[in-house]
């Protein structure tokens, strides 16, 4: 699989298979490279998630900033 290189490619691309009942939901950290990647140090020291299931570094349309996207699945009711 290649690796998307944007934000509307990522947001494109197919969501594993979610499990049954749930539907995902992406998380976005839009910011200066170094705000963001402190932004998800401290989500994981919270135990939001790990440093990894975050997406590399994606280009954000504003100059300087960057983009990282997390999927997590919300339970349909």
């Amino acid at each position: 699989m290649i690796s998307p290189k944007s934000v509307p490619d990522l947001l494109r691309a197919p969501v594993p298979a979610a499990p049954e009942g749930k539907q995902p939901v992406r998380v976005l950290i839009c910011g200066i490279p170094s705000g963001v990647e402190q932004m998800v140090h401290q989500l994981y020291l919270k135990g939001f998630a790990q440093v990894g299931e975050w997406s590399p570094p994606l280009p954000s349309p504003l100059e300087g900033e960057i983009i990282r996207i997390l999927v997590r699945y919300w339970i349909v009711s």
